[in-house]
């Protein structure tokens, strides 16, 4: 958590440093997750899911090509699996055996760091790079044999890292104000799990985001 503060207290830091220099661009992002983590045979059962994310952006332009953004993003990252389990009211008494929908969603509180540079006509193409720091707000399993959401943070470190990779264009609006599309792969490289894993394994995120950002001058 003294991570996460201490990388708000930078990005605000920044945000009001370029306040004074008027290089600043703040803006909205909202998009879409396609999520899946990796580490054991058993997570790796679960197929990538879909879900969303909304957020802040702030750019700072350091160069003509070239400027630094930070986000502060609510990610949700979700997997599912559809396996055939039997479910038992007792032990001499099945109730239940056929296909159930399981879906492990976990909510994140993520901040990128990324170097953008800027490239093609008028600049309107950019790939940018960089770090990523998350912290996780819930995680939680649920079925829809009972419909039922089992809290799974306890399990998990409240901290994921990794590196973020990107590509988009810009599209220029009146009063220099932008409206940008990009597609984002956030690679997770620390260990999420804070309990053994099966085959002496881990759990890594991996989440793909396609983002629709709205930015202006400030």
């Amino acid at each position: 958590m003294k991570k996460i503060v201490f990388t708000f207290l930078l990005v605000t830091f920044f945000v009001g440093n370029s306040f004074a220099q008027g290089k600043l661009k703040v803006g909205f992002n909202g998009g879409l997750t396609y999520s899946s983590f990796r580490g054991n045979p058993q997570i790796e059962t679960l197929d990538a899911g879909v879900d969303f994310l909304v957020g802040l952006s702030f750019e700072y332009q350091l160069k003509e090509r070239l400027s630094l953004v930070a986000n502060i993003n609510y990610d949700r990252k979700t997997a599912t699996d559809n396996p055939y389990i039997e479910i038992f009211d007792s032990p001499d008494d099945p109730s239940f055996y056929g296909r159930v929908k399981i879906k492990f969603k976990n909510q994140f509180i993520t901040l990128p760091i990324l170097l953008k540079y800027q490239f093609g006509p008028d600049n309107s193409l950019y790939i940018n790079g960089g770090p990523f720091m998350s912290y996780m707000i819930k995680s939680e399993l649920w079925n829809d044999y009972d419909e039922r959401n089992t809290d799974q943070t306890d399990n998990y470190k409240s901290l994921d890292f990794g590196l973020v990779f990107g590509f988009g264009k810009t599209f220029k609006l009146k009063n220099n104000n932008k409206i940008s599309v990009e597609i984002r792969d956030n690679l997770g490289l620390s260990n999420i799990s804070d309990v053994p894993v099966v085959g002496n394994g881990y759990i890594k995120t991996n989440s793909l985001n396609l983002i629709c950002n709205y930015s202006f001058n400030f």
